[in-house]
């Protein structure tokens, strides 16, 4: 399965070692930071994954199956509306959307396309939160 980072981040290094520890073909990341993504290849052994700073380019080029989206909570619909018109199975770092309404509109655009969304809540396996 062709898997792709949107974000890279603080919470990212959990959305890349459940990549590499579940064998999915790391393809590619995103960030607006080149530096940022280039630090976490380094640090991941990542070097030979192709990176953007323009998600729809990505996704364009790439044509991943499945994409984490882990930026900042304000730009998740419309980064995952972009994933699922692409025909990406898409996790969304929590929260799924900012609004209701573009949380439904998620939600029935991966019905409609077909696609597995789904928000990750990695956290609820915490000691300090169990």
């Amino acid at each position: 399965m062709k898997y792709a980072l949107i974000g890279c981040g603080r919470i990212s290094p959990n959305h890349i070692e459940a990549a590499k520890n579940n064998n999915l073909d790391f393809v590619a990341m995103c960030d607006i930071i080149p530096d940022v993504m280039d630090e976490k290849a380094k640090k991941f052994g990542l070097d030979s994954v192709n990176k953007y700073t323009d998600y729809k380019e990505l996704l364009e080029k790439e044509k991943p199956d499945l994409v984490a989206i882990a930026t900042e909570s304000g730009r998740h619909a419309a980064i995952a509306l972009d994933c699922i018109g692409a025909g990406c199975n898409v996790i969304i770092e929590k929260p799924i959307a900012l609004s209701i309404a573009d949380a439904d509109a998620i939600i029935s655009a991966g019905k409609k396309a077909g696609v597995v969304v789904c928000a990750n809540h990695q956290n609820r396996f915490n000691k300090s939160v169990q």
